[in-house]
């Protein structure tokens, strides 16, 4: 007999199709050609981003009585828990090989995951070799503590202030001059002091 899984989350669902994507050895742009859809939609659906259609239809089956099935289980384990995920390890392989898309993707995840939780989830330096990315997560970590009226953890001290504007999205695109101001703009002043800019709206899904 088949086991069966309810699929009660958007992460529940993102964690299946990315564990099956990755057993049959698809690459993320591979599935997404082959599915018909942008490499942006199936990264936000692997990391469980709540987009309305998928959150409100959830929600409405679920005030029915209703669920999803699946025949595999939901994965479980810190990598598809970002309150026990790996950061350091995760930003680490994501820079290395230059999947900066996704990495961006988790500077969000990793954010909201710190909200969702109730403190930072980096209590000590994930110790990045790339000052940018260190920059963006010290800067992501006084963001998520200043939000929740606590101390950020003191290892966010350490992290110098890069010497000049640094925009993630510009790792694997073009950002026209309008969408730059516009960022800058909306860019919560604890990440500016960092001299990294990301909008706010990308950052507190929680």
């Amino acid at each position: 007999m088949t086991s069966r899984t309810s699929i009660s989350s958007p992460a529940s669902a993102g964690a299946i199709i990315r564990t099956r994507r990755q057993e049959r050895g698809f690459s993320q742009k591979a599935l997404a050609d082959k599915a018909g859809v942008s490499r942006k939609f199936l990264i936000d659906l692997e990391a469980g981003h709540e987009r309305p259609e998928l959150g409100k239809t959830l929600a409405v089956m679920a005030a029915l009585g209703l669920s999803l099935e699946a025949t595999d289980p939901i994965p479980r384990g810190s990598d598809h828990d970002p309150a026990r995920r790996d950061y350091t390890q995760t930003f680490n392989e994501l820079i290395a090989s230059r999947d900066f898309e996704f990495a961006i993707k988790m500077l969000a995840d990793y954010a909201t995951g710190s909200l969702r939780a109730g403190r930072p989830l980096l209590q000590r330096s994930p110790r990045l070799r790339d000052p940018h990315w260190s920059a963006a997560l010290a800067g992501i970590t006084n963001y998520t503590a200043h939000r929740l009226g606590q101390t950020a953890p003191s290892w966010t001290k350490r992290i110098k202030p890069l010497d000049a504007a640094w925009m993630p999205a510009e790792s694997y695109r073009h950002v026209r001059e309008p969408m730059k101001q516009l960022t800058m703009s909306e860019t919560p002043e604890e990440l500016a002091a960092m001299n990294v800019f990301i909008r706010e709206r990308s950052l507190a899904a929680a």
